[in-house]
């Protein structure tokens, strides 16, 4: 078995470039590779990444990639071969294009017809031969945001290659990318080796000792480790201050990018800072110094601790700098703090209207004025609101955005007028709901707790879909600059989750009614000439696109694609109630008569003809086993419809399942199709009634089975 060693060094590389590297390399490397592993098991791959290199070890591969067989169609057998059964000088220039041999052609029968062509076998390339093919042009396909050259040779990558290693186990493989060839030195720890700023130059003997040597050199080139290393000391501090830190993912994978080496110094700060709301500090230590936080029964302790990517002898001298650089940027927000604080949150809304939201869409007065009327029309479909709080709690929804500290940290928006709003008086849960009105900002975010929260983090999520989708502002497959996705997945996940008992195809009409009687929903003002802005001829795109992010979450959430087809394709637009249909049908299939049950359910909904209406009598029935089902269709009917209605979708199912013999018998004993219009129509005019209740769930004939 052969083992491949790459490493890219770089000047260092911005951490959403290692980010961006680690992702591209785990998603493409066993593909690339997967005709030389010999056998296939994660370990074979394993990958480096850090602010100076990015690479991979490739294990377990074979010397070559298995030999092919290849069928080579040429030209048809009537053009390919004479009157006389021999090779025509089309034929004889296929076989020398292709480097066949006369003897190889064959007839070649397809369903396009006869054909001369020939089977070849196509040799595996060497393992070697494939490295020097295809891993400079995978390294450079690398999709950096940003790119930039450095050299004559024209190459972009993030930051300038100036070292490549390239082994395939003791042997250097050279491939050559820009002007840097490949050998096997690497370069160890920019400060902690000699020469300072550079790093020691340092041998890779072999392709399986590269982690062991770069280690020695103070470089721990495989992020997980990296990871686990900043994750454990971080633990540790905790510890030895009776406390808990505050954890941070984002933040956890940044200083890991940041670092070859990381060495955590504890620092702190003044415990007077502390009246900051705690979410200030946090995102001051975050967003600009890279520290972590902890806390200690809920409340922030004045300590922090920052990574070093370089150990010296005097830490105290690294810890002096970082408290000093993090006390100029908490006496600049207590400044904030303190200046916002002399202004009501109130005073500000009037302010937003020369903020400009879109130029097509007014400005945010605008934006927060559609929010309004769109919360006043969902305010009716819940109980026990405050609707003159909830109206309140929209105007001041985003007056903190005029604020200083938001100005200077935009993540602190809806959290500061949170802040703010308590301090001036508001009830808690005006306050609370602007900050909630923004959430879930992410697919696995927290979602609001209030019911004025949750009814403006609708508003507003439904205004930013309607508004830009009617602009014609669609979001790209890589590209959603107006977070048009994540406000329909928001969408989804508070209809759902918090259990919201609305049709959305009711409710956007009920927009498009008050856009056209009020004018609020409008377009910013071209040539004085307000235009309104949403009208029912966008609705279907609207729940096209808010149905697909529903139908993404419910296969995230591991529902079978065809049970969550046979729910959406009834065309209903409570995604609630769809998400519990969708679970109980899910649940249905664990039924060990599963198929024989969707069997009878399909025949009902299969033998109706497209476009079909007829009217359905008693007095036509005429077969003692259609007049049992339509008792027994009677006897359920207002049962099951009642069970729906309240949403209980497995007593209604249990309701349908009852109907399961009685179809049956109807047809294995009753002619459905017979030459008597009136009687043919009226059995299928049964069906399309029982179809019709079936539906009101699922459409279960596009259930696989």
């Amino acid at each position: 078995m052969r083992n491949y060693l790459l490493e890219i060094g770089t000047e260092e590389l911005p951490p959403k470039a290692v980010e961006i590297s680690l992702n591209y390399f785990s998603q493409k490397l066993p593909e690339i590779f997967k005709n030389f592993f010999e056998y296939d098991t994660p370990e074979n791959v394993e990958i480096f990444a850090s602010p100076r290199r990015v690479g991979f070890l490739m294990k377990n591969l074979k010397e070559r990639e298995p030999s092919q067989e290849k069928v080579v169609i040429g030209p048809p057998a009537k053009v390919a071969i004479d009157e006389n059964g021999k090779f025509t000088k089309a034929a004889l220039a296929f076989a020398s294009k292709n480097d066949i041999s006369v003897e190889q052609l064959q007839i070649i029968e397809n369903e396009k017809g006869r054909y001369v062509g020939a089977k070849i076998l196509i040799e595996g390339k060497k393992l070697e031969n494939f490295i020097k093919e295809k891993i400079p042009p995978f390294i450079l396909s690398i999709p950096f945001p940003k790119t930039m050259r450095w050299d004559s040779s024209g190459i972009r990558f993030s930051r300038p290659i100036r070292w490549i290693v390239s082994l395939l186990d003791k042997e250097v493989i050279e491939i050559e990318i820009g002007n840097i060839k490949a050998d096997r030195y690497t370069y160890l720890h920019r400060f902690m080796t000699e020469p300072v700023g550079k790093g020691g130059k340092k041998e890779i003997s072999e392709a399986l000792k590269y982690k062991e040597i770069t280690k020695l050199g103070f470089v721990i080139a495989d992020f997980k480790e990296r990871r686990e290393s900043i994750k454990t000391q971080i633990e540790g501090f905790a510890k030895v201050l009776d406390a808990q830190p505050i954890e941070d993912d984002e933040l956890l994978d940044e200083v890991t990018n940041l670092t070859e080496f990381p060495i955590g110094i504890l620092g702190e700060f003044s415990p007077q800072y502390l009246i900051l709301p705690k979410e200030v500090i946090v995102t001051v230590c975050k967003v600009h110094q890279r520290y972590f936080n902890f806390e200690r029964n809920g409340n922030l302790i004045p300590k922090f601790l920052a990574f070093s990517n370089n150990s010296v002898p005097n830490r105290e001298i690294i810890k002096n700098g970082y408290e000093k650089v993090l006390k100029a940027r908490l006496e600049d927000a207590l400044f904030f703090y303190e200046e916002d604080l002399k202004h009501r949150l109130e005073e500000f809304y009037p302010k937003l209207r020369d903020v400009q939201f879109h130029q097509k869409l007014g400005s945010l007065l605008d934006k927060v004025e559609r929010n309004e009327r769109i919360a006043l029309l969902l305010s009716e479909h819940f109980k026990d609101i405050n609707v003159e709080d909830m109206v309140r709690a929209c105007r001041l929804s985003k007056c903190d955005i005029l604020t200083e500290m938001v100005k200077e940290f935009d993540e602190l928006q809806g959290i500061m007028g949170m802040h703010y709003a308590l301090k001036q008086g508001e009830k808690e849960e005006v306050a609370k709901a602007i900050y909630e009105h923004y959430l879930p900002k992410t697919a696995d975010d927290n979602l609001p707790q209030t019911t004025i929260g949750t009814v403006l983090a609708l508003a507003d999520k439904l205004d930013t879909v309607i508004s830009f989708l009617s602009i014609g502002e669609k979001p790209k497959a890589a590209a959603d600059p107006y977070g048009i996705r994540r406000s329909a997945i928001g969408i989804v996940r508070l209809l759902v989750e918090k259990g919201v008992d609305i049709d959305l195809k009711e409710i956007l009409d009920l927009i498009s009614e008050e856009a056209r009687k009020s004018k609020i929903l409008k377009f910013a003002e071209i040539e004085d000439n307000w235009k309104v802005l949403f009208d029912e001829s966008i609705i279907p795109e609207i729940l096209e696109f808010i149905t697909g992010r529903f139908v993404s979450y419910m296969k995230d959430k591991g529902y079978d694609t065809d049970v969550i087809n046979a729910v959406i394709s009834t065309n209903s637009y409570n995604l609630y109630r769809n998400y519990l249909k969708i679970r109980t049908v899910q649940q249905l299939k664990k039924n060990p008569q599963f198929t024989d049950i969707m069997t009878v359910f399909k025949r009902v909904g299969r033998i109706i003809p497209e476009g079909f209406e007829g009217e359905f009598s008693e007095n036509f029935l005429k077969e003692k086993e259609e007049k049992e089902l339509f008792e027994q269709f009677q006897r359920i009917k207002d049962v099951y419809n009642d069970e729906v209605e309240r949403k209980d979708y497995e007593k209604a199912l249990k309701e349908l399942l009852k109907l399961k013999p009685y179809i049956d018998n109807f047809f294995d004993n009753v002619m459905v199709m017979v030459e008597d219009k009136r009687l043919r129509e009226n059995r299928l005019s049964l069906m399309e009634m029982i179809n019709r209740m079936f539906k009101r769930i699922a459409d279960f004939t596009k259930i696989a089975t």
